[in-house]
């Protein structure tokens, strides 16, 4: 999305990336004859979006960098540019460790011909980049490459790796694009480039350890403590900029604390923004906890499924790493939204895994195997390990870096279309702190339900939408799926006559249901796949979308039009150009 793009060579710079089609960024140059860097970047939080280049450094910064003022403070400086020079040359290279939020970021040291680009630790704020043998492009988008590629005739690949990983996981895996030649820098990884050599090296990394030296009761102190850290470092910053506060809320409970933690710490004047099917448990729970704490509240109805239809607007925000189904119902939302007065979209995302699990059972223990985190299991390639750069502890860690960081928050390529997006659960010290709480409290969400009851008691007076109740209530297991002795009935009838609560109006995102009912969006579906299958060139490929699309749900139909419609956006359509 919105950001920063270069090119750094040995020779001379072709710079030749294209021109904006966007009016309403901040569009400005820095420019030497073997270095080319711009920025495309929304017009919001520019104290935080550094953009200069002095005697000694150029210094680029993209996001929202939440501890920005902190830090000004703590180096002494009089300004953003400057702190970030004196954390340069205090703790080198990887100074950005400290930044909070987040953001994206180059730094060039011309007394050592030193680059360094980088993301953040969970790498939501995206840096793609192709090395070729005299240069390297990259931009915080995959068609700013693309369009350079395009326009200098260097000539480009499909992956079919990544194509596969698409159809199996709905997302890539690692730092798989569609592209072969594009890969995606990793959350906490940076680009180093110094008198020509060029690495990729780690800052961060995962470790979810379990720490056995603290009582439950110390865990639910430490946990409200850093959460309600978190929430005020985000919703500060709002006030930093004269913003109003705007923040998702569902009927889940991720959504419901970040709310719920801002509004008890003063943030009260909020914008709720909720989307689902009109009547399912995300609209009422929302609209009650909203009603109750007198916010304002915006409800977006994704009855019928039509928003579906968005599929080339969501390939160009996504460039087909993600299925495009998984983030269409926000964008549907937050496309009506005038955000020029509205700051940080605060949001819960994946805090459901951080304060309970990714762990598929209660063994610390289990390694991952093809197909964890897979939205569909009929291309899984059981030898897809030989693919794979890194070596992974555990299931959970596996599934933090790809299914959370390179599937989830693709959700957040979005909100980033508007503004910039932050979710409490991801700050690194409340992230770090929660992977450790050993396993016996996180499983099952028992922590997280014991914090609520706890701490925060009458935001446990309403129902939770995973169980279809309260937290207080007895749960029972059924098909794998937690659910309370009410719901029970209706979880097995959906079970036993329809496969999945997909195919019922009894979800958020019925998607089944809305393709088997709307007789409009399933001829979307099959004219879509039609104009693409044949483009294809991979025979056994072509097949296997045939297969899966033919023979497969509605979300495995989605994956096989994502990698359709990218394909004919990056190979065929040269109108896009």
């Amino acid at each position: 999305m919105p950001g920063f793009l270069g090119e750094i060579s040995k020779n001379k710079a072709y710079k030749n990336f294209g021109i904006s089609d966007r009016d309403d960024l901040i569009n400005e140059v820095i420019e030497s004859n073997n270095f080319y860097l711009e920025r495309r970047t929304i017009k919001k939080f520019e104290k935080d979006k550094v953009f200069t280049e002095d005697d000694e450094y150029i210094i680029i910064t993209e996001g929202v960098i939440l501890n920005s003022l902190k830090l000004i403070e703590k180096y002494k400086a009089s300004n953003f540019k400057n702190a970030i020079i004196s954390m340069y040359r205090k703790n080198g290279e990887t100074f950005f460790e400290e930044f909070r939020g987040s953001f994206s970021g180059l730094f060039y040291d011309k007394n050592k011909n030193k680059w360094i680009i980088y993301t953040n630790h969970v790498g939501d704020k995206q840096i793609f980049y192709y090395k070729m043998r005299d240069k390297v492009i990259f931009g915080s988008e995959i068609n700013y490459l693309v369009s350079y590629m395009k326009n200098n005739k260097i000539s480009y690949t499909f992956d079919e790796i990544g194509a596969y990983f698409l159809l199996t996981y709905g997302y890539m895996l690692e730092d798989y694009t569609l592209i072969r030649e594009i890969k995606k820098l990793n959350a906490g990884k940076y680009i180093k480039i110094e008198d020509g050599d060029f690495q990729i090296l780690t800052y961060y990394e995962i470790d979810n350890t379990p720490d056995y030296s603290q009582s439950e009761e110390e865990i639910i102190q430490n946990i409200d403590r850093l959460f309600r850290n978190a929430v005020k470092l985000e919703f500060e910053k709002d006030r930093e900029y004269g913003y109003k506060h705007i923040a998702s809320l569902s009927g889940g409970l991720d959504s419901r604390m970040t709310v719920w933690v801002a509004h008890e710490l003063g943030y009260t004047e909020q914008l709720n923004v909720t989307f689902s099917q009109t009547d399912y448990w995300d609209e009422t729970i929302a609209k009650e906890i909203a009603r109750d704490l007198e916010h304002e509240w915006l409800f977006y109805a994704l009855d019928n499924g039509i928003y579906l239809k968005n599929i080339r607007e969501m390939i160009e925000i996504n460039f087909g790493d993600c299925l495009y189904a998984g983030a269409a119902h926000a964008n549907g939302c937050l496309s009506k939204i005038d955000f020029d007065k509205y700051g940080i979209y605060h949001t819960g995302q994946i805090g459901d895994v951080i304060l309970g699990t990714f762990y598929s059972s209660e063994n610390p223990q289990t390694s991952y195997k093809p197909r964890d985190g897979a939205y569909s299991t009929r291309l899984v390639q059981n030898d897809e390990k030989k693919y794979l750069k890194y070596k992974y502890n555990n299931e959970e860690v596996f599934k933090f870096y790809n299914r959370a960081f390179t599937g989830a928050l693709q959700g957040n390529l979005v909100s980033q279309k508007y503004t910039e997006v932050a979710s409490p659960f991801l700050d690194i010290e409340f992230f770090e702190y929660c992977l450790k709480i050993p396993l016996k409290y996180r499983y099952d969400h028992r922590i997280y339900k014991k914090w609520i009851l706890r701490k925060y008691p009458d935001a446990a007076k309403y129902k939770w939408e995973k169980i279809q109740g309260k937290i207080t209530e007895r749960t029972y297991s059924i098909f794998g799926r937690t659910t309370t002795l009410k719901a029970l009935p209706r979880k097995a009838f959906n079970k036993l006559f329809h496969a999945s609560s997909l195919n019922t109006k009894h979800h958020m995102n019925p998607i089944d249901y809305w393709y088997n009912t709307n007789d409009d969006l399933r001829e979307f579906f099959l004219d879509t796949f039609n104009k693409g299958i044949d483009l294809l060139k991979n025979e056994k490929l072509r097949n296997d979308c045939q297969k899966l699309f033919t023979t497969g749900n509605t979300i495995e139909k989605t994956q096989v039009l994502t990698l359709l419609e990218a394909w004919r956006y990056y190979f065929v359509d040269e109108s896009r150009d």
